[in-house]
């Protein structure tokens, strides 16, 4: 099964933190199939779980960029919990929105999301 975008960065934070799939779990106390579940987008990823994986990156002395937009992206959800009533409006009309490419490519350069090529 192939990667998600969270799957693709999990991947190479573990193999920039020297870690395998089996002892990132047996540290995190979950099986790899668990992991691999995740990473190829068979199992939802919970916002605790992003929390988690990147502790662990992080106490590795690795960083993560974006792991939770790359969650949110593999869930196929993004949680308004937290935002403001503005914030959902905009959040929910721009998902709505029919804008093409280049004008998504030209807001997420606004917004410095757009994702970096590898």
């Amino acid at each position: 099964m192939r990667l998600t975008d969270f799957g693709r960065a999990v991947r190479k934070a573990r193999l920039d933190a020297h870690e395998t799939l089996s002892t990132m779990a047996e540290s995190l106390e979950v099986s790899p199939a668990f992991l691999s579940a995740m990473e190829t987008g068979r199992k939802k990823i919970p916002e605790e779980w992003v929390k988690k994986t990147t502790q662990f990156f992080e106490e590795r002395g690795v960083m993560v960029k974006d792991l939770g937009v790359y969650a949110d992206m593999a869930n196929k959800s993004v949680s308004l919990e937290g935002c403001d009533p503005q914030q959902q409006m905009l959040i929910a009309g721009f998902a709505r929105s029919s804008f093409d490419a280049e004008t998504l490519a030209k807001l997420a350069d606004l917004l410095g999301a757009k994702k970096e090529e590898d």
